[in-house]
């Protein structure tokens, strides 16, 4: 068994993977970036890194080793151990450990561990198989600005623009500005103002102004209205006589009865206790992951939560349970039908 290879795997699921005892894998988003000095652009990414404070068990290896090798719980978190007390052994004596597809650890000054991850593996599978590819530098193209020639007027009245007019149609339009100039010229010398029955020298007539007709007037007696009272303390519908007495009754809608103050109960609610099961699905460096991870559930049908953030990781819960028998029966569900890796937090 590699447990490299499972742990190469669990790094596409998961943004952290903790090695019990000796640290924990994490992963970070990285979007998209242009690099001038080679004039290539990266696709979008998540690179590893390594922290080894990270040492507290998170259930995520050894199920993967349940569910992939046939272990039983006992048998896989011993062979976890095996495999990382070689780890151990091959760091104290070559002083150097390299994992096919993760990195290279080794140490440093002062004899402290460190890690330096395959650049070569992208862990965000929306990038898969996406490479980088150069960087083309876009030519801005100049807008030409079309030259117009002025064309300028030929010889003769009859030429414009380069377009040639019959001297003969402008020789008549002459000679109809002509007329039409002479025969005002005449109307206006020898007072014919007067041209098919309009008379154009005389002056509009002032409009009389006619007033309305008064209308008569009605003198009218003044009556005297009864005023009604609603009786006191009398509240629903009943029948009035609103026009005064002797007048027909009318029903009348009084109002409802003032409601009468209650004083509050003076009991004690004693608040039921919360969940106390919690199958955890995932365990995110970022709250935006696992706010997204919880959205992505909650689509599904789960009732997802954020349970707590512990150790610097913000785990997710496909949903909590009061009871551990149903607890217990759900998580059995979520293994088989969505999430292998899920495990079962008791708070």
């Amino acid at each position: 068994m590699a447990l490299e290879h499972h742990l190469h795997f669990l790094l596409f699921e998961h943004d952290c993977v903790i090695l019990p005892g000796f640290g924990g894998f994490l992963v970070h988003y990285r979007p998209a970036r242009l690099d001038q000095q080679r004039n290539l652009i990266h696709p979008p990414s998540k690179e590893l890194s390594f922290n080894r404070h990270l040492v507290r068990q998170d259930g995520l290896l050894i199920d993967r080793l349940v569910t992939r090798e046939g272990f039983d719980f006992n048998a896989a978190k011993l062979r976890v151990e095996e495999e990382l007390s070689g780890w151990r052994t091959l760091l104290q004596r070559d002083g150097r450990l390299e994992l096919p597809r993760i990195g290279t650890f080794f140490r440093g000054a002062e004899n402290q561990l460190q890690f330096e991850p395959d650049r070569r593996v992208n862990y965000l599978k929306d990038a898969y198989g996406l490479r980088p590819v150069a960087a083309v530098p876009a030519v801005k193209q100049m807008r030409q600005t079309p030259v117009v020639a002025d064309v300028g007027q030929a010889d003769g009245p009859s030429r414009r623009a380069g377009v040639r007019i019959p001297g003969w149609l402008a020789a008549a339009a002459s000679i109809t500005i002509l007329v039409t100039g002479a025969t005002w010229w005449m109307v206006g010398s020898n007072g014919m103002s007067t041209l098919g029955g309009f008379d154009m020298g005389r002056a509009a007539e002032a409009a009389l102004y006619v007033p309305p007709p008064v209308p008569p007037s009605f003198s009218t007696s003044p009556v005297e209205a009864s005023v009604w009272t609603a009786p006191k303390d009398l509240y629903g519908i009943h029948a009035q006589p609103i026009a005064g007495p002797g007048s027909p009754m009318v029903a009348v809608n009084l109002g409802q009865a003032p409601v009468k103050a209650v004083p509050e109960s003076t009991a004690v609610v004693t608040p039921s206790p919360g969940p106390r099961f919690h199958i955890i699905g995932g365990c995110f460096l970022e709250k935006e992951n696992a706010d997204r991870f919880v959205s992505e559930l909650q689509a599904k049908g789960f009732a997802a939560t954020l349970v707590d953030r512990k150790g610097g990781l913000y785990r997710v819960a496909y949903g909590s349970y009061p009871q551990r028998e149903m607890a217990l029966e759900a998580l059995n569900a979520v293994r088989k039908e969505e999430a292998p890796q899920a495990w079962l937090l008791v708070k």
